[in-house]
């Protein structure tokens, strides 16, 4: 065979694997895929999730029409577990019942759901608001929010679109001293100052003009304005010297109210308003010890009618300076709390204090002192307490109301949790107690005690303020209203002493009394 001489062509020697063009070429592909995948996965939880808002709110829906049917008109979530209506707490979404609550007028006119799995987040931070901040106020119609400074006895005006003070602070030395009560009538652009012997009134309409109301020179204690009318109502003195009046809408100048009993609760005072029953309550302390010449010990709740101003006792409870045997069942001397809380539609006015019951544990033994939640109904003077098991450290010390709800939420102090700054929130619907969220005790006895709670309405959510002292974080404790599933505290590790609510824009403003500053919270806004 003759060989075949012709060369071979030159081939290279074999070569495993990819080249670097080919290797790249497979990872953008599997780049694009993860992609793909991801959006994919991400896309069907928001679908999940979105599905299930739009089904608890039709679930909603239903037993509201169900309820409708049958009442003629629309009910809160007890409502409807009530009639049997839900089997239990909704999960994303919350019942507002509508002011006239009128069925066949359409959903949205009677009733709005909304979405409260929105979480509530830290906004602005750190608005500066003078010396010794102790009381804040909000304008919801004006967006608005006025803080008061103790230490440099000026008003701070903060806009709530942009979270930012507007110009300089106002000056009220001219008219009080030390002031540490703040409100708002949001229908006359004025603003209400309370202190040391009397109250300023800001005219925001006239150039923040400022000027001090007549016919009152006692130092303030408590300050509010009627949603009724527009009347600004005012207390303070001691337990034995006491003095309340009334301040005509637009005026400057206060009317006293004679009390049949010179007996408020000293060191704090609240006013709470009925305007259905023309009605504003609070507190009626005794005076102070068991032994005094007074005959006038007895504690309870006044009322105030806000059209002739005549004040009279709704109820009155024997007091005693501490529980022994056979006790009966009292009240503790001085036990009674400032802060009165108005639920209009079951007409209740609920008072925080302490009282006297056997001890379970030794029947025959000294009673013991336990806080007790009373339930009043002013139109008869009939009570229900709603006791704390013996031995429970908890006492009660403030509260609110949710209108959107129809619960009062009870602001305790006490407890384990919180390195032994413990505390809670009891919700309390009619004369019962409903449910309970474990939450760090009150922050320091600083500033308006009535202002350490707080609700957003249509979110259902309960804010406290809480201590920041021995390992409690501080901040803002926060839960659902309904659930009273708590978040993580908000604000950390600032100690507020008080706070305001705008539930038209769902914010919440806070007072860092020692910083000197504001902190803003949002749910769902801008």
């Amino acid at each position: 065979m003759t060989p075949d001489h012709r060369p071979f062509p030159w081939r290279p020697g074999r070569q495993d694997g990819f080249t670097l063009i080919e290797l790249l070429v497979v990872i953008v592909i599997l780049g694009v895929l993860s992609a793909i995948v991801v959006f994919s996965v991400r896309g069907i939880g928001d679908k999940g999730r979105k599905n299930a808002i739009a089904a608890d709110a039709a679930t909603l829906r239903t037993a509201q029409e169900s309820y409708c049917a049958k009442h003629g008109r629309f009910g809160t979530v007890d409502d409807l577990k009530t009639d049997g209506l839900l089997a239990g707490e909704p999960v994303y979404n919350t019942v507002v019942v509508g002011e006239g609550n009128e069925c066949g007028k359409g959903e949205n006119s009677s009733f709005t759901l909304y979405d409260t799995s929105t979480p509530t987040e830290s906004g602005a931070d750190a608005i500066p608001v003078g010396s010794k901040p102790s009381d804040v106020a909000v304008d919801a119609k004006a967006d608005r929010v006025y803080v008061v400074s103790t230490g440099g006895n000026s008003v701070t005006a903060i806009d709530g679109r942009t979270d930012t003070p507007i110009g300089s602070p106002i000056d009220v030395s001219g008219a009080v001293t030390s002031p540490t009560q703040i409100a708002v009538d949001p229908d006359r652009g004025r603003v209400y100052v309370g202190g040391t012997g009397g109250v300023a009134v800001i005219d925001t309409a006239d150039g923040n003009r400022v000027t001090a109301v007549g016919g009152y020179a006692t130092t303030v204690a408590g300050l509010a304005v009627s949603p009724e009318n527009g009347d600004v109502y005012v207390g303070g003195g001691t337990s034995v010297n006491s003095a309340v009046a009334y301040i005509p809408a637009g005026t400057t100048s206060a009317t006293a109210i004679p009390l049949p009993g010179p007996s408020l609760v000293s060191g704090g005072m609240d006013f709470h308003f009925d305007p259905e029953r023309h009605a504003v309550y609070f507190a009626k302390s005794g005076n102070g010890s068991a032994n005094s010449p007074a005959a006038n010990v007895n504690t309870g709740l006044y009322a105030i009618s806000t059209q002739t101003h005549q004040a009279r006792v709704v109820v009155e409870f024997p007091t005693r300076s501490g529980c022994g045997t056979n006790a009966g069942n009292n009240l503790v001397i001085n036990s009674v709390r400032g802060t009165t809380v108005v639920d209009p539609r079951r007409n209740l006015v609920y008072l925080l204090a302490r009282r006297c019951v056997p001890d379970p544990a030794d029947p025959t033994g000294p009673w013991k002192s336990v806080a007790t939640t009373i339930a009043v109904n002013p139109g008869d003077g009939t009570s229900t307490s709603i006791d704390e098991p013996v031995g429970t450290l908890a006492g009660a010390l403030t509260a609110v109301y949710n209108p959107v709800a129809g619960a009062v939420y009870v602001y305790f102090g006490g407890g384990s949790q919180c390195n032994g700054q413990g505390g809670r929130i009891d919700r309390v619907v009619g004369t019962a107690a409903t449910g309970r969220a474990l939450v760090c005790g009150m922050s320091s006895p600083l500033g308006n005690p009535a202002r350490r709670i707080a609700t957003l309405d249509n979110f259902n959510r309960v804010f406290v303020a809480q201590r920041n002292v021995l390992g409690a974080p501080g901040g803002l404790g926060v839960a659902d209203g309904g659930t009273l599933l708590t978040s993580a505290p908000l604000g950390t590790p600032q100690a507020f002493v008080a706070m305001a609510v705008n539930n038209r824009t769902a914010k919440v403003y806070a007072v860092d009394q020692a910083n000197g500053t504001v902190a803003v919270f949002t749910t769902g806004s801008d």
